[in-house]
């Protein structure tokens, strides 16, 4: 029993990190790599997959309106600016898997995702 379960958190920890891998202009990133390095992103178009956090407190102010919302993977968390899912109720979807594509943006050294699709 033990072990099936190690396997199955495994398995699951491995599924977020593959889910999560990121692109830029044929570069794997994460959303870890652009918070950790905002000047490299900055104006590029890239391409997140991860967790739709909604208005999730805790990762600083929304840089660019109230209406900004977290992407979070295994590496970290980003808000995310210019428009939301399709649909998606602010609260009631948290946690569902969304990919989004966009340019980098910083304000005030905080890098976030100016989002022109999102799948």
């Amino acid at each position: 029993m033990k072990l099936t379960l190690r396997i199955f958190s495994l398995i699951a920890v491995l599924s977020l990190l593959v889910f999560s891998v990121a692109c830029v202009s044929g570069e794997r990133i994460t959303v870890g790599d652009i918070v950790s390095a905002p000047a490299k992103y900055e104006g590029k178009s890239v391409t997140v997959s991860g967790e739709y956090r909604g208005w999730e407190a805790g990762y600083g102010s929304p840089p660019v309106t109230r209406s900004d919302w977290v992407l979070k993977d295994a590496t970290g968390a980003i808000y995310v600016t210019g428009r939301a899912p399709a649909g998606f109720n602010p609260a009631g979807d948290v946690g569902k898997k969304v990919t989004v594509t966009g340019v980098v943006r910083v304000e005030n050294s905080q890098a976030y995702i100016e989002a022109e699709g999102i799948k």
